[in-house]
Parts: structure tokens; sequence; C-alpha cells
């Protein structure tokens, strides 16, 4: 059979193709020689250097682009061929160069290289971004704005600063492996694992902005069945238990050297279950007297949403007394127009007994729990947000029936 003109075209361009032993002499060039290597487009480029690189040259509307593949012998040369030409086909249909460089920085497969650049998993405009330049994105964009000012919120960033950014925070987000998070996060998981939870929580949600954003194919962030066993034994806050509510009641009450400002607040903890950041931060125009109803504006949330809470007795009457005090100025716990401060209600409390402010919506939970009061109920007096699917059939925010356990609560609290 007489070859075909493919047969004789394949015949010249494997004349080109560049043995082992020609690379050797190539690499030891003293100047810059640019050789074809065995397949169109592709080129092995002396440096001088004593190194050779593979190079595609392509020709787009009369323009020509250099492609780095990358260096002889950590690729080799049928690696080069192979790739070269699904380099060309991606520039020829109009993808973007930086685009097709940073696909060939996760393969040289050429199926998959194709497949990258098309489904544009890699960033078309310049360098694929760091790690930790997506989490300072999601931060700032998808984050920050969603949660209440409090310690929770500088927490979030700054956990990612202390244990992972060291680490990952350089490495291109689309080259980061799932071994590699669990390495990072292998000690504060094992020493301290509340705090392991939140950050693996957290990088899982910005692998998802990556993938949304087309920046990666899938998100590696371990479950938290494949990190490691935990010695950390999880302390939740100090509580007062339900049991001493009314002994530390008579104790509040009796203190005469307590401001009104954080006997009222305390109370407010103990009897309302919220929150000491919404508390110290509540305004007058938050008030309702006439329908006894305090509205927390979505800003001072936790989880960014308004909530309504019924106001009982004795709470009621200690706010009437603040009034006449500082009703000429903004904050109700508040003096000269600033909150009252953040340790004010912690430090009196701590005389009493090793409690904290926040342990109190533990202790009105607790007593929720043993005296017949609806779980849902419950939620929404310490304002947690409900499930997804319970969401959607519980609209309502339950106010009356909030009032009756809340009433009855502040009856048995205060005898």
């Amino acid at each position: 059979m007489w070859p075909t003109n493919h047969d004789v075209w394949l015949q010249k361009v494997y004349k080109l193709a560049l043995a082992y032993k020609d690379l050797e002499a190539l690499q030891k060039s003293p100047d810059t020689r640019w050789k074809p290597a065995g397949t169109p487009n592709l080129y092995a480029v002396a440096r001088g250097n004593g190194s050779v690189t593979w190079i595609a040259r392509v020709a787009i509307d009369g323009k020509r682009q250099n492609i780095t593949i990358g260096k002889w012998p950590n690729v080799t040369a049928n690696e080069a061929r192979d790739i070269t030409p699904a380099i060309k086909s991606m520039l020829k249909g109009g993808y973007n160069s930086e685009a097709v460089k940073n696909a060939l920085s996760l393969t040289l497969d050429p199926i998959q290289f194709s497949s990258l650049v098309r489904a544009e998993k890699v960033s078309a405009s310049g360098q694929t971004p760091t790690f930790e330049e997506v989490a300072t994105h999601w931060y700032e964009t998808h984050l920050r704005d969603g949660l209440s000012d409090g310690p929770y919120k500088k927490q979030v960033i700054q956990q990612l600063r202390d244990h992972v950014f060291p680490k990952l925070g350089r490495r291109q987000i689309n080259e980061i492996k799932q071994k590699e998070i669990r390495e990072a996060l292998s000690d504060i998981w094992v020493n301290h694992e509340p705090s392991g939870k939140k950050i693996r929580s957290n990088i899982e949600r910005i692998f998802e902005l990556a993938v949304a954003d087309e920046l990666v194919e899938y998100n590696p962030t371990p479950s938290p069945r494949l990190m490691p066993k935990s010695r950390h034994f999880v302390q939740h806050m100090a509580h007062l238990p339900h049991e001493r509510a009314p002994e530390f009641w008579q104790w509040l009450m009796s203190r005469p050297r307590m401001s009104l400002q954080t006997r009222t607040g305390i109370a407010m903890a103990l009897l309302l279950a919220k929150r000491s950041q919404e508390i110290r931060f509540i305004e007058w125009s938050h008030i309702d007297f006439d329908n006894a109803v305090w509205t927390t504006p979505a800003s001072r949330m936790k989880m960014r949403k308004e909530h309504r809470q019924p106001l009982t007795e004795p709470i009621l009457s200690m706010l009437h007394d603040l009034k006449r005090l500082t009703s000429n100025q903004k904050f109700a716990l508040g003096v000269a127009d600033k909150p009252i401060s953040e340790n004010a209600m912690l430090v009196a409390v701590k005389r009493f007994d090793e409690i904290t402010i926040h342990g109190f919506r533990a202790t009105c939970g607790t007593w929720c729990e043993e005296n017949g009061i609806d779980q849902q109920v419950s939620k929404i007096i310490k304002a947690h947000q409900p499930k997804y699917l319970d969401a959607a059939y519980q609209r309502s925010d339950l106010l009356e029936q909030r009032l009756e356990a809340l009433q009855r609560w502040a009856d048995y609290v205060t005898g």
C-alpha cells in the first residue's frame, strides 16, 4: 500500500521529534535556542542556563502567543506533545490564555485540561486567587454584614488568620487538597474541638463560594468523621441552675450599691433569656410600653433577623423606673448616651457565683423543658433560628404563647 499524504506528513513530523540525547545536548547550549519538538506548535527552548522548557507557540488572528507547558525532564516529551494540540484547540476556540495557563498548572491530561478550560473552572483573568484572598472576599461580602457586631464576628476571621492562613493562605485555592486541610486543622481539632468545628465549617463555606465562582471543581473540605479523635472535653458556659434562680433574684434585688442600669440588665438577661449584646444596646425607641413588647432590630441580632420579645413583670416596672431617670438619652441602660459596658453585668454576677450572663439563656431553657413549655416556643424565646423546613411552615413568632411562658418563668423566679 502506497503511503497517503497524511502518512508522509507524520513521517516528517516524527523526524523532528527530539530524542533524550537531543534534549541533553540542548540543555548544554550556552545560548537561547528554539527547536521544533515533534508536533506542530511545540518547541523545546534552551535558555542558556542549563534548562529546557516546553513552549506551545500558537498564532491567533495573526498574533503569536507563547504558552509555557513546563520544564524538561519534569514534563516529558510525550506529555508535551500530547497536550499541545489541546492548547491550540482552546486558544483557537477563543478561550482566555490565562485560563489555559492556569489549567496547565493543574493537569497535563488533554481531556481533563480541555474540560477545565471549557467549564471555566479556572480563573480567566489573571492568576487563580489564593485561599486567603477567597476567604477574605467571603468574609467581607458574604458573612460580615450578615452578623451583628460582637466577639463572634471578629472571631471568624481571627481564627482563620491564626490557624489556617499560615499553612494554606498563600496557596492557590484550586491546588489545595483534602489532606492539607485535615493537617492544617489537626492540632486545633484535637486540643479544642469546638473551635476546630467552627473553623472547618467556615472553610467548607469558603470552598462553597469558590465552587460557585468556578475557581474549583469540587469542595475538598473533609467531613467531621474524617478528622482525628479529639482530646477536648466540652465545657459549656457556666450557668445558674434554675432551682437557684429565686435565690439569685433575692440576692440581685438586695444589692445596695448596684446601679439601676446594671440591675435591670441582669434581670432582663435572666427573665427574658436575651443575649447580653442585645441588652446592652437596647434603645428607648425599641420598647413599645403600650403593648409590652421589646423589638430588637435585625442589625443588633446575631443572625440579622428582627426579634420581638414580650416584656413581663417585673421587667416592665424596672424599665418604667429607669425611663424616669434616662428618658433623654438614646440607650435605655446607658450612661451619657453610651451603652452599658461589656463587663458591668458579668462582674456583678460573679460576686454571686461562677456564672455568666450568657448562661442565663440555658437557665431559662432548662426550666422551659422541665415545665412543659412547647419546644418551638422555647426556641423563639432564645431567638434560635428554625430549621429550613420548620421555617417554611412556622411563620408566626408565637408572641402570645411566649408571653404566657415568660410570665410563668418570671413568677417562679420572683416568687
